[in-house]
């Protein structure tokens, strides 16, 4: 009786587990020593007064853009400009990815000046630490361009003078991906020795719509001192507020190298100074009006005598985080642990090897959904031994239903003496009830694995399969409540429970079907019990996405190949 109620309650626990995750789970020069001055200098503290002020009329980002000069930029993934006045880079669009699969749709927009609704840009200046004259660019200075137009075969330099005769440079170069290289450049043709540090800096106005779900991490995201800190925006309000006398330890840092920014489930943005330069690292937030976020750092304090000269280098991340990319700047840049900017998750050790099988396979195939094809059979061969094993202990357990059915009617009022000659009966045939379960604990956690790379990474955001399956990390759009596509119409999310797609009825079959090579449970409840597990799964993973319903369809066909197999070979030497 006790084994009979420790089944109920472990079937009861994996449904509510099952059902927990589908209501939770939603469907990338000359220098001198520095001054003795250990104490870290915000960097945003001198611009907020300018830049984070009440902006009474939000404008539209084209309104914006277009009534500044600028420079433009493009290349084969991005293309946007950067603002003359203050050289702020505002303007980034993500030519390769859409807002949605309708062709029409617009392409995502990841920065936006200030101005607008929700204000996204990244500034690149000096600062002096003492009051010494020192005629600096600021947010309001007017830059010249030697060009008009930046491109990976053509770079740009933004010049500007001081009365004083010194020049300040932003030189600009972009590659074919994501990535800019700037340079910062100080010439002294003035009279005095000049003290002055660089800094760069990103920042958020307003808090960004994030799914706010615990297994992805949206806000700050930085590499410093090898240590990979994630920080939502709630973290950094509470924390690094502008306004607190103390601040929690993470707000101000000190490293060499490193890269720091901003990360959203598919896109980021990454400040990535060189890996020998010493910087100060700062986190911020404030409200003056409108909530601010600020990650930035600073360098180190450099003397600039006449007739001399200075460059300060690094390089700025801006795009999507497609794990090939991260992953080619991580080994020809050495950007540390840039692939880490993909939220692995605690189990990274198979996530990570996940992803990585599923790119390999995409390479050849040129089709995720292929790819994910590919991958469920390499696991079925991996898993080859010990799905073997149980399902020739369950194809014994299916030849050994008749004499188990005898020691019930033998042993109706002696249950203790059934389950000793039962006991008995199982190791006589070298039979294991419990082996059949060991092949769905193994799959789970590589089944939870690719439910995470399904989620977190981009490679198959809008990647079609084949037929109607536009999206792979979208849930079957064909649904029941449609008639399958046939009737056009909005379906209510109370009726979403309910809309089971193609791909959720060919899992909920295939599972059924191999539940029948499975020897069916001697106590008739138990049978009912299981009997309704197909069905069950097929209303849950109906709004997961459609890769992993496709993995677990597949995976049960290969069962169900290798399973009947296995049976008919035993039951035909033992008939």
């Amino acid at each position: 009786m006790n084994e009979q109620k420790n089944l109920y309650l472990a079937i009861g626990i994996s449904i509510a587990i099952i059902i927990f995750f589908q209501f939770l789970f939603p469907t990338q020069p000359i220098k001198t020593s520095s001054l003795e001055n250990n104490e870290i200098v915000e960097p945003a503290t001198s611009i907020d007064g300018q830049n984070n002020q009440i902006v009474e009329e939000v404008k539209s980002r084209d309104e914006v853009i277009n009534k500044t000069k600028r420079i433009t930029f493009k290349n084969a993934s991005i293309e946007g400009s950067i603002n003359l006045k203050g050289a702020i880079l505002d303007d980034l669009i993500l030519s390769k990815y859409k807002t949605s699969l309708d062709p029409s749709s617009d392409n995502i927009k990841l920065l936006s000046p200030d101005g607008t609704s929700n204000p996204y840009y990244i500034e690149t200046g000096w600062k002096e630490l003492n009051d010494s004259n020192v005629e600096l660019p600021n947010l309001e200075t007017e830059w010249i361009s030697d060009n008009s137009k930046l491109s990976p075969s053509n770079p740009v330099s933004l010049t500007w003078t001081n009365n004083q005769n010194i020049t300040f440079k932003i030189n600009y170069i972009i590659d074919e991906e994501y990535m800019f290289t700037i340079t910062q450049e100080i010439i002294n043709n003035g009279n005095s020795t000049i003290e002055v540090f660089p800094y760069r800096l990103i920042k958020r106005i307003n808090t960004p719509d994030t799914i706010n779900f615990f297994i992805l991490h949206e806000g700050l995201i930085s590499l410093i001192n090898d240590e990979l800190l994630e920080k939502n925006y709630d973290d950094i309000a509470d924390d690094c507020n502008s306004s607190l006398q103390t601040k929690k330890s993470f707000c101000d840092n000190k490293s060499q190298g490193g890269w720091l920014g901003f990360t959203d489930k598919y896109w980021m943005s990454a400040l990535i100074p060189d890996k020998e330069q010493s910087i100060n690292v700062n986190y911020r937030h404030g409200n003056n009006g409108r909530d601010s976020y600020r990650a930035g750092y600073v360098g180190q304090i450099y003397k600039i005598t006449p007739n001399n000269s200075l460059e300060y280098g690094g390089k700025l991340f801006v795009g999507a985080k497609k794990l090939n990319v991260l992953n080619e700047y991580d080994k020809n840049l050495s950007i540390p642990r840039f692939t880490d900017a993909i939220d692995w998750g605690w189990f990274s050790f198979l996530t990570k090897p996940v992803s990585y099988a599923i790119n390999w396979f995409y390479g050849y195939a040129g089709n995720f959904g292929l790819a994910i094809i590919a991958f469920t059979v390499l696991m079925r061969l991996i898993l080859f031994p010990l799905a073997q094993a149980s399902f020739k202990s369950m194809a014994k357990m299916k030849k050994l239903q008749p004499d188990m059915q005898r020691l019930k009617e033998t042993y109706p009022n002696d249950r203790q003496k059934m389950q000793q000659e039962l006991m008995a009966l199982y190791k006589r045939e070298g039979a294991n009830p419990i082996a059949g379960c060991l092949p769905i604990l193994v799959q789970i956690p590589i089944f939870f694995s690719l439910y995470k790379v399904l989620f977190v990474t981009i490679e198959m955001y809008h990647a079609p399969f084949y037929g109607w399956i536009h999206d792979l990390s979208a849930p079957d759009p064909l649904g029941l409540m449609t008639l399958f596509g046939i009737v056009r119409w909005d379906v209510p999310p109370i009726l979403s429970i309910i809309d089971i797609g193609i791909l959720p009825i060919i899992m909920g079959f295939t599972m059924w079907l191999q539940q029948k090579l499975n020897p069916a449970p001697a106590d008739p409840t138990q049978a009912r019990i299981f009997a309704l597990l197909p069905f069950v799964f097929t209303f849950v993973l109906a709004g997961f996405a459609a890769g992993l319903v496709l993995y677990w369809s597949v995976n049960n066909i290969l069962s169900i190949a290798q399973q009947w197999f296995i049976q008919r070979r035993i039951l035909a030497k033992n008939g």
